[in-house]
């Protein structure tokens, strides 16, 4: 689970510039909308707290990068978010 959301989010440069070229927003929505999806089954099926000291930290810094990518990825599209809940 995490592999894919891993090498997808290393997909995120390329869906800008796709985007920006095409003058398309709607790749870059559709790129986050499939992010969001795979960060849910990423969440739900991995235990990220009750794993190994590794593993867990691993798994905390993939939670993080998947949130400067939505919200670099909102950003672009003029969706403000919020700083913190």
């Amino acid at each position: 689970m995490e592999r894919r959301l891993a090498l997808h989010l290393l997909e995120f440069p390329g869906a800008v510039v796709c985007a920006a070229e095409a003058y398309k927003p709607s790749v870059l929505a559709d790129y986050l909308f499939q992010a969001a999806q795979l960060y849910s089954s990423f969440y739900q099926n991995s235990p990220i707290l009750k794993s190994e000291a590794e593993v867990r930290d691993a798994r905390l810094s993939l939670c993080a990068l998947f949130g400067r990518v939505l919200k670099t990825g909102l950003g672009l599209l003029g969706i403000e978010t919020p700083s913190h809940i």
